[in-house]
């Protein structure tokens, strides 16, 4: 190399991608019992996004709804075929906070149940609606007690997952205590691994500044991607105003900015990161945000964990 300095072999960053049709926002305002009057655009907007990270070409992980995997096997058939990961979002798209342990466990088995049936293969990993692991199960609202996590992490251990990608350290979605860098939580049977998120409204320059000084300490960043999020005028539901600018702010120009962003830096599934040493190993995410050695960040990454034998 001149001047004789050797190069880093980059670090592939996380992709991550909620399969969802553009109602599945909020049970209390689209209850399931009308999604199936809605009109459904998941094929297009998941092909258009297939498409572009054809184009890119990078693979990703796909968190697919089991109600839609339920109704679109071909869809869910044709991502894992063209050698992306295929991963589970729950099936109703209930927040953890609200179900008890036992309706958590039946809607996580009955998702896992029919992704399998289209994917072939085990599922992996898991993402809560709405990241609301953090909640306390069946308590009815989003907590913060570790010991909700905890019984939701072992629910998921139990049942065969090998990750999660739920737990944000932001506040509103999670706890800002929380560790952005990727860590292990041990439980009885399993141990678990997390990273982070990149909105669509940060400025690429700012994202690409971040991530890549997480990249130079050997952290790989995460984001996620919404399959509607790519369609040029997705249909809207009306929420208040807060909610309506979180959820639909910054989609105008997203699909060139994303195509900027995934041909910037190397990505790959999550599953490729399973094998890799975490920041930090510890028994719950309280202990690890005050162990684990991470720098300020500007960006609000949300962390993923994920279980390993």
């Amino acid at each position: 190399m001149p001047g004789g300095e050797a190069r880093l072999e980059p670090i592939p960053n996380i992709l991550t991608v909620d399969l969802e049709e553009w109602f599945h926002i909020d049970e209390r305002l689209v209850p399931a019992g009308a999604w199936d009057g809605l009109e459904s655009r998941v094929e297009e907007d998941t092909r258009t996004l297939l498409a572009l990270f054809d184009a890119c070409g990078v693979r990703a992980t796909f968190f697919v709804l089991g109600w839609v995997a339920a109704r679109h096997q071909g869809l869910i058939s044709e991502i894992h075929e063209r050698g992306h990961e295929i991963a589970t979002h729950g099936y109703l798209h209930r927040t953890v906070a609200g179900m008890t342990a036992a309706e958590f466990r039946a809607d996580l088995r009955e998702a896992r149940q029919a992704v399998e049936g289209c994917s072939g293969g085990p599922v992996l990993g898991y993402r809560a609606a709405r990241w609301s692991l953090g909640g306390v199960p069946g308590g009815g609202r989003r907590g913060r007690a570790s010991g909700a996590v905890t019984e939701a992490l072992d629910i998921l251990v139990a049942e065969g997952l090998r990750y999660d990608a739920s737990l944000a350290p932001i506040v509103h979605i999670g706890d800002p205590s929380w560790p952005r860098d990727p860590y292990r939580i041990e439980r009885p049977g399993g141990l678990l691994f997390a990273g982070g998120w990149a909105l669509r409204s940060v400025p690429n320059r700012v994202l690409l500044r971040e991530i890549a000084r997480r990249n130079r300490r050997g952290v790989p960043a995460v984001i996620d991607v919404h399959t509607w999020e790519l369609d040029p005028d997705p249909p809207h539901v009306r929420l208040p105003f807060l909610h309506r600018l979180a959820h639909y702010g910054g989609l105008r120009g997203y699909r060139r900015k994303l195509a900027e962003l995934l041909k910037s830096l190397p990505w790959s599934p999550a599953r490729d990161h399973l094998a890799r040493p975490p920041a930090a190993s510890i028994g719950s995410p309280n202990r690890a945000a005050r162990s684990a050695r991470s720098e300020p960040s500007t960006i609000p990454f949300a962390s993923t964990s994920a279980a390993a034998e």
